[in-house]
């Protein structure tokens, strides 16, 4: 009844609120209109003064130009301004009065017309309102002087009908004085006269609507008209004490209002039919209570009648009070004669005495969390009772209790005892087996297993459990397994090799009840046999496949050995009457050319004549020992690539021959404004062929005073390296790219750029130079960067005993007779040479150009210079 009750005022309350606040929302939308009300006021009262001061504009400019004009013009000049006023239908008639009493008029002339225009006058707005039986007008009148200096006035009168807009939609709009007094109203009623009070007729008082006017206007919805509730909204027309007053039903937003109307008649519905669900859902929730407390006592029963069937009883400990509560099939199983509460120490007395100290610690830890299960014999009977409970959930941590049951297990220790006796023996049994053991339930699980299994794979004490799962067994013991082998499904047999390398060889045999029984036999002997066996057969057909392969490659090697042979010497003795012929026809000649071109440069036997033959024999000179050192470069690198160039190798000064090298350069690097400099001081003797160094330094400073632009830099460095001694030629040029770089040092090869392009040569200074320092046991590099310059690094030994770098080619006794057989005999061409001439320079002609015996210019790219002092 109380819920019903509740129910009840709580929808008395709520509906009141909302009332509230409907009433509330209902007042904001009237003063919403009201305010619309008021802006319509204010728009028409705009409308008539914009009516007012066009006809105060019209006579304000008639008035104008009678100022200026001559007494005999004024009459014409204020007819014809009069007409033009009157032409508006605002204006109901227009005059003119002159001083004197004189009226000009648009017509018949009004009666006190001057007392009205006198009125006017006196206004503040020069505007006053006269009513003439059932109309109104407004008088309008404006001062007009006059050129004799007398001062006339312009008098309208205005209708207050025509001035007074038409508001439309049903709604009143009327024109009032500052009394009230109606003027003008719209739309026409007969009953409506000119100068009615139209506040008593709206229902309102005159000083409320003054208040309103005065307060620049308002509206109010508390109007009536007629019987009817309107809305009235007053504006004052500005400059004059006319008021348009608004008169129309009261018009609130429709939408908004049913909007408000929804909501709150939702929100007082939704928590009404909220509050009707709760209340049938607590009716619903105490039924159900009322069937659980049944159902619980039904319980209760059966849980009774149950219990004392079973041979198991229930007790129920509090620790708080140390009583224990027995029910009645535990008193009789322990021997006392009814249901009782005892003391825990009584309680405990009913136990052997080797079980009562640990069913103590078994309770003081139950309010811990920790549940009791414990196995005690009964003190007065033979009986076993396995004690379980744990502390009964939802009380409070003051008020525990321990509710248990004990139950009758004297058969299952005994069946108990006599399985374990059994699976004594049979562990003892399976223990002595040499074989890997296992046994499986239908479900297979684990039950038996012996040691053996656990060694194999690698189990650790304890890891095995009963009652593990196969597939948990198999994924602990993958971990030593390698590889199964024949483990197919339905395959009773097969093979698994294990991570130690040991092999086993595994059978599964189901049992009657459905289980499983594993065994595996260790055959690690058997198969490292086999495999022996197999690798020896393997072996043995891989040494006869090598030894066919051998053969054949022999055979091969053989047949091409002497086809190579004889090409070889076919090329030899080519290349061996080729430079025979060469250092005949070639040499020969070129010395002659050379020797008399330098006779006549030097005019021992008389002038030339012109001074330009003295030019023509120094580019005849020129251009001949050219060709003569490009072909010495030629047979040089001829002897070294046949072996057979043999150098003369003698503790030397190596700075000395740097400094020697750089003074035969040193004209062109001037010619060009080159910075050519040598840092080679404090440098031990090295053993060196001084004539090959020589020629490897003015090759290697050679070039880089030809690729360097003018005003660059060339730079000569000596400094000891490991065991041997380091020179280092860097340069300002034009560099090389790095792509390039691998193709450096080949004989006649050339790397032509846009920048090199316009030097022209042979290419083979670089590629002897290089073959000239791996002879002396020595290293070249070269490190460029492409538009920045280049340093050529050497090394070479300070002793021919230490090499730095030596290539060893020892690929067997089949390549070393290749390269014998392509050896070059270079005998004729060596005889074909003067043996004592230093090369680039003829025998024939010892001239003293500057330069020491064995100054040459290898790199016949280089023109060589050979004017004194130069």
């Amino acid at each position: 009844m109380w819920i019903i009750l509740a129910m009840v005022l709580f929808t008395l309350a709520y509906g009141g609120i909302l009332l509230v606040k409907i009433q509330q929302e209902r007042e904001i939308l009237i003063t919403e209109a009201e305010r619309s009300q008021a802006n319509a006021a204010g728009y028409l009262a705009e409308r008539v003064t914009a009516r007012i001061a066009e006809a105060r504009y019209a006579l304000a400019f008639a008035a104008a130009d009678l100022r200026s004009a001559r007494a005999s013009e004024v009459e014409s000049l204020a007819n014809a301004r009069l007409a033009a006023i009157a032409e508006s239908d605002l204006v109901a008639d227009v005059a003119l009065l002159l001083p004197g009493g004189q009226v000009i008029a648009n017509g018949e002339a009004v009666e006190n017309l001057r007392d009205l225009a006198g009125a006017a006058l006196d206004a503040q707005s020069g505007l006053t309102a006269q009513v003439n039986g059932n109309q109104a007008f407004l008088v309008l009148a404006v001062p007009t002087p006059l050129s004799d200096g007398t001062v006339g006035a312009f008098v309208a009168r205005l209708s207050a009908e025509t001035a007074l807009p038409d508001w439309g939609d049903d709604r009143v709009v009327a024109l009032a004085d500052a009394d009230g007094s109606m003027l003008a109203i719209r739309p026409r009623m007969p009953s409506a006269r000119a100068g009615t009070q139209l506040a008593e007729r709206f229902g309102l008082q005159p000083a409320f609507i003054d208040t309103l006017a005065s307060g620049g206007g308002g509206a109010t919805s508390d109007a009536r008209f007629g019987e009817e509730r309107v809305t009235f909204a007053v504006a004052p027309i500005s400059g004059t004490e006319l008021r348009v007053y608004a008169l129309g039903a009261m018009r609130i937003n429709q939408n908004a209002w049913y909007r408000t109307i929804s909501f709150y008649g939702l929100m007082f519905i939704a928590p009404i039919f909220v509050a009707l669900g709760l209340c049938a859902l607590v009716f619903m929730q105490m039924g159900r209570l009322r069937s659980t407390r049944q159902m619980l006592e039904d319980n209760e029963q059966r849980f009774r009648v149950a219990i004392e069937g079973a041979r198991c009883g229930v007790w129920d400990w509090n620790p708080e009070a140390d009583t224990v509560f027995i029910t009645d099939s535990l008193a009789r199983i322990l021997g006392l004669e009814a249901a009782t509460e005892c003391t825990g120490q009584q309680f405990l007395q009913l136990f052997s005495k080797p079980d009562r100290e640990r069913l103590r610690a078994a309770m003081r830890g139950a309010p811990a969390g920790a549940e009791v299960d414990h196995e005690a014999l009964a003190a007065r009977s033979p009986v076993w009772l396995q004690m379980r409970g744990r502390i009964l959930p939802g009380g409070e941590a003051s008020h525990t209790r321990i509710v248990g049951v004990a139950i009758d297990v004297t058969d299952r220790k005994g069946a108990q005892a006599r399985v374990a006796a059994a699976e004594s023996r049979l562990r003892a049994a399976l223990e002595s087996m040499s074989e890997s053991f296992v046994l499986w339930d239908s479900r297979q699980r684990l039950v038996l297993w012996n040691r053996k299994f656990r060694d194999l794979f690698d189990f650790a004490e304890g890891m095995l459990k009963p009652g593990m799962s196969y597939d948990a067994v198999e994924q602990a013991a993958s971990r030593a397994i390698k590889t199964v082998h024949g483990g197919t499904e339905g395959k009773a047999a097969y093979e698994i090799e294990l991570s130690n390398g040991r092999w086993l060889h595994y059978s599964d045999r189901p049992t009657a009840d459905g289980g499983l029984v594993s065994v595996g036999a260790d055959i690690t002997d058997l198969k490292h046999h086999e495999a022996a066996l197999t690798e020896n057969e393997s072996q043995l057909r891989k040494t006869v496949d090598d030894v066919k392969r051998s053969q054949a490659r022999i055979a091969d090697l053989a047949r091409k050995y002497e086809e190579e042979k004889i090409r070889a010497e076919e090329a030899n003795r080519s290349k061996s009457e080729f430079l025979a012929n060469m250092s005949h026809e070639l040499r020969t000649p070129l010395n002659a050319i050379n020797g008399f071109s330098e006779i006549m440069m030097q005019e021992m036997f008389g002038p030339l004549g012109d001074d330009r033959y003295v030019g023509y024999m120094k580019d005849i000179l020129s251009s001949g020992k050219h060709l003569l050192e490009l072909i010495n470069d030629i047979l040089d690198m001829s002897k070294i690539e046949a072996g057979k160039m043999q150098l003369q190798p003698e503790p030397t000064d190596a700075s000395e021959l740097v400094e020697q090298s750089i003074r035969i350069v040193r004209g062109r690097a001037e010619e060009k404004r080159l910075q050519l400099r040598a840092d080679v001081s404090d440098l031990p003797e090295i053993e060196v062929d001084p004539r090959a160094f020589k020629q490897i330094m003015i090759n290697l400073v050679s070039n880089a005073v030809k690729f360097t632009p003018e005003g660059g830099r060339v730079t000569v460095r000596g400094f000891l390296s490991g065991l041997g001694v380091a020179f280092q030629v860097s340069d300002t040029g034009i560099g090389i790219a790095k792509d390039d770089l691998p193709r450096l040092g080949r004989p006649f090869e050339q790397i032509e750029s846009q920048h090199s392009k316009s030097f022209q040569g042979s290419g083979l200074g670089l590629a002897l130079s290089k073959s000239l320092i791996e002879l002396h046991g020595g290293t070249l590099s070269i490190d460029s960067t492409l538009g920045e310059g280049t340093t050529v690094s050497i090394v070479l030994p300070i002793s021919q005993d230490q090499p730095i770098t030596r290539d060893a080619n020892d690929d067997g006794a089949d390549e070393a007779a290749l390269a014998d057989a392509l050896e070059l005999d270079m005998d004729d061409a060596e005889a074909a040479f003067d043996a004592h001439a230093p090369l680039g320079q003829s025998p024939a002609l010892p001239i003293d150009d500057g330069f020491d015996a064995d100054d040459e210019f290898v790199d016949g790219d280089n023109p060589p210079r050979f004017a004194a002092g130069e």
